[in-house]
């Protein structure tokens, strides 16, 4: 007992200690949280999701940053500590009863994954709340709990409201649930997808009524479903999607717990096994980890989407706990053999969280974690209110409508389809429409964005806007790399 006592608490200490690297005057800067931060924004102010800004991600997250305003940036990051928690410790809880021999490494090397810096980008991400839902999901589906599928449909609609692509990888377990027959006490198949429709609707239905009692409900089914069956931009084949996976493990350091955990479920096919059903879904599960690249092909050499592989951080873990729990190889059930392949999964996610804490300080000013803005020190002596800054074509600065807690005078809060497709917006009906509401509001400050960086593939459209800002706005500041601050003349 004292011992189960002491791995509860390393763990305890290790999941929160993990978290305080991303305690909210230090964590790192994204700009899709910023844009999610924006989301929360507007909710506290009456506004609508997708009515009153545009995004293609679920609504859930939007609520859950609306926490940001009502109460202050501390609610999120416990909320976010409390889930990570909870599924590290669901997850010893199903260690300890699969009588691992060493029960506290892979919760350890969940952490490690989930909270990996070159990855999480800190708290708040989709896909590191829905890595959480999936860890969570394996564990109640191993389990007996009385009301089994039931949480497993509340899990599947959490995962599902928050980021659409995670249920993909939800979808081997689903289908190995439906089907598995090892329960205590036999479930039958209705009884199963009655539990499961039951969860999903807890979480569906308020969110539906939502959007329906705003008259928003078109909006919704367009922008975060629709438009993601037809985003804009080329999009490349799958031999080249493989190589920018493969590349993207390598430049996120995750190469080592990747293919550690591929061959040994691999091998253990060739094995005898309590469960190769199992197995074989927690192997189809780990590749379908790669399903946001899969669907999109954004995750391009050197840029920013390498937080597609937060789902790994579950997966990796749940393929290695079936093959030490259900293969019967004499090697793969020896304790040291387990211990050893643990240090191969762990070593440099934990050399790696070493570096980065080295360099972690308690960050008495926000600022410096921002891009450096043009006239930031100007707009700083302005009393701004909604409507009345606009930033064009880099959603790294929505910070500042955040910073400033106003709202964007149009719903087309950043820019870089036009980026993606020269077909985008091929009517310029969107374009116009931005141009209108600047306008309309009178908007009084505009940072413009576009020469720095160069990527408005729409040419007409580009050279339209040069000529809107100089004929009604006036530059007051500019910065070496071609960014912009106008002022309504």
């Amino acid at each position: 007992m004292k011992k189960e006592r002491s791995f509860l608490l390393f763990l305890i200490l290790v999941s929160v200690t993990l978290n305080l690297l991303n305690i909210p005057t230090s964590e790192l800067f994204s700009d899709d949280k910023e844009i999610f931060k924006y989301a929360g924004l507007v909710i506290y102010k009456v506004g609508v999701p997708y009515r009153d800004f545009f995004d293609h991600k679920p609504p859930l997250i939007y609520f859950l940053n609306a926490f940001n305003w009502y109460f202050n940036a501390w609610i999120p990051w416990l909320l976010d500590t409390f889930l990570v928690l909870f599924s590290t410790l669901l997850f010893y809880w199903l260690c300890r009863k699969s009588k691992l021999a060493w029960p506290w490494l892979l919760p350890f090397i969940y952490n490690l994954l989930i909270r990996y810096s070159l990855v999480s980008y800190g708290n708040g991400m989709t896909r590191e709340y829905t890595a959480v839902f999936l860890l969570m999901f394996f564990c109640v589906m191993q389990g007996n709990a009385k009301y089994k599928y039931y949480l497993m449909g509340l899990l599947t609609g959490l995962s599902f409201w928050m980021q659409q692509d995670s249920v993909i990888t939800l979808i081997p377990f689903l289908f190995y649930s439906f089907y598995s027959t090892e329960e205590s006490l036999p479930v039958s198949l209705r009884e199963k997808i009655l539990g499961m429709i039951a969860g999903l609707v807890t979480i569906s239905i308020p969110l539906i009524l939502y959007f329906l009692s705003h008259k928003s409900l078109s909006y919704l089914w367009e922008d975060a479903f629709l438009f993601n069956l037809h985003a804009p931009g080329t999009h490349s084949g799958i031999i080249e999607k493989i190589k920018n996976c493969k590349h993207a493990l390598h430049e996120v350091e995750f190469e080592m717990p990747f293919y550690t955990a591929l061959v040994l479920g691999i091998a253990s096919l060739f094995m005898k096994n309590r469960k190769p059903v199992l197995l074989r879904m927690g192997i189809l599960t780990l590749i379908l980890s790669f399903s946001a690249e899969l669907l999109s092909g954004r995750m391009k050499p050197g840029n920013s989407f390498v937080y597609y592989l937060l789902p790994l951080a579950a997966t990796i873990p749940i393929l290695v706990y079936i093959v030490f729990t259900e293969t019967q190889a004499s090697f793969l059930q020896d304790k040291r053999a387990q211990l050893i392949f643990s240090v191969m999964l762990g070593t440099t996610l934990l050399l790696g969280t070493l570096r980065y804490a080295s360099g972690f300080r308690f960050s008495g000013n926000n600022d410096d974690r921002y891009p450096e803005t043009p006239g930031m020190d100007y707009l700083k002596t302005q009393s701004l209110s909604d409507d009345q800054l606009f930033v064009f074509d880099d959603s790294n600065f929505t910070y500042l409508y955040n910073y400033f807690g106003i709202l964007s005078p149009t719903r087309w809060i950043y820019q870089y389809f036009w980026s993606w497709s020269a077909d985008w917006d091929a009517d310029n009906k969107i374009f116009h429409s931005i141009l209108r509401d600047l306008q309309v509001h009178k908007t009084r400050f505009i940072l413009d964005c576009s020469e720095s960086r160069n990527s408005f593939k729409n040419r007409p459209a580009y050279e339209e806007w040069k000529k809107f800002l100089e004929t009604h706005y006036t530059m007051v500041a500019k910065d070496n790399s071609g960014r912009k601050l106008w002022r309504i003349q």
